[in-house]
């Protein structure tokens, strides 16, 4: 190694789809991103809901592909931690412990209680990089201080590996005033409304999605528009516009009346929609438009919705879980800055958070 490189310890909470792809990203770029960084990322610890892994000199190579295969598939550490298999198995509650000034924890996870490990990881002097959106989309007075910490990073809570969020700050510290947010968010649902404008029934586009890591493990996650509610959230609150929930309309794009069931009955059930999806796309149609799922965000509130555009536009031309997002300034116009790219999957968000840990890394260090 060289003498130059400096180790960074990293804390993963999650080794889902985006968490398992993030640890073998670091484990196949470690010797290039040494080279070209000066950094070598070294994992000392791997959590998810059911125990903790962790070695204070960095988790060994074998522990670490042990842990990638029992949690691919959507498993859990549970079978390694239970039973001891592997060095530096340890109860869930043992996670406070291994927080260490100069660490980085990335959460990939999407659960609503890692907020307070957030907090403590501050605390403790280390920096964070957040994938999951719901700690940054809460109460204002909860997300604010988190919003505003110098060492934390959540690039691909909006966007995946789409400079966003970056963008934003540069617009605000540069002096200029962001007037309205708008485009297509979810990598998730462009493709979803893409499939359907292809002529795709709304039940197969789904399970099509599903069945490429699109969507969450229960699709329903993103069909409900919750997740593009909390974008627009994070968008708006980056721009300087302190909004609540309450000032969102979202519309869902699945029935209520399939809320309760399984998720294997809600695949099966889906095709009851596919009259309805179809119906609207041929209305799109008949006027020259497309469908697409957009969000638009202004200081006052956001709405979130399906809404028909026109073919040849911008957002209509979008094709597969392209992302399009158009940032209306008072520099930026009567033309808004607009940025553009793969706005789902696994490896690009993945490669995001990746980013964001190197960039924090580098602040941390100050070079």
């Amino acid at each position: 190694m060289n003498r130059d490189t400096r180790e960074v310890p990293l804390i993963l909470l999650g080794l889902g789809n985006i968490g398992g792809t993030l640890l073998r990203q670091i484990l196949e770029t470690r010797a290039t991103v040494a080279e070209r960084t000066g950094l070598r990322l070294v994992p000392i610890a791997a959590a998810d809901v059911s125990g903790l892994l962790y070695a204070a000199e960095g988790l060994p190579e074998a522990t670490l592909t042990a842990a990638l295969e029992a949690t691919q598939d959507g498993g859990t550490l549970a079978a390694l931690v239970g039973q001891r298999l592997l060095p530096g198995a340890r109860p869930l509650a043992d996670l406070p412990t291994v927080l260490q000034p100069g660490a980085i924890l990335a959460d990939l996870t999407a659960s609503p209680k890692t907020a307070p490990t957030l907090h403590a990881a501050l605390a403790a002097g280390c920096g964070v990089v957040l994938a999951n959106k719901i700690p940054l989309a809460g109460p204002w007075d909860e997300a604010a201080p988190l919003l505003a910490h110098p060492r934390l990073r959540y690039e691909v809570t909006v966007g995946a590996g789409l400079p966003v969020i970056q963008t934003l700050h540069d617009l605000r510290d540069t002096g200029d005033a962001i007037t309205l947010i708008e485009g297509c968010v979810s990598g998730t649902l462009g493709y979803l409304c893409a499939e359907l404008e292809r002529g795709v029934p709304y039940s197969q586009a789904v399970a099509q999605a599903r069945a490429l890591g699109y969507t969450e493990p229960d699709p329903r996650d993103d069909l409900s528009g919750k997740d593009v509610a909390r974008k627009a959230l994070i968008l708006a609150r980056t721009a300087g516009w302190p909004l609540e929930e309450h000032h969102l309309t979202v519309e869902p794009l699945c029935s209520e009346a399939l809320a309760g069931l399984s998720i294997e009955a809600f695949m099966a059930a889906a095709a009851t929609l596919d009259a309805a999806y179809a119906a609207r796309v041929a209305a799109a149609q008949t006027q020259g438009n497309v469908l697409r799922y957009i969000a638009r965000v202004t200081p006052e509130g956001s709405a979130v919705g399906l809404t028909a555009v026109e073919r040849d536009g911008p957002l209509g031309a979008l094709r597969g879980p392209a992302n399009y997002i158009a940032l209306h300034t008072a520099r930026y116009q009567p033309l808004p800055l607009a940025l553009s790219g793969p706005g789902a999957g696994r490896e690009v968000t993945a490669a995001g958070v990746l980013s964001d840990i190197l960039e924090l890394a580098r602040r941390m260090s100050n070079v």
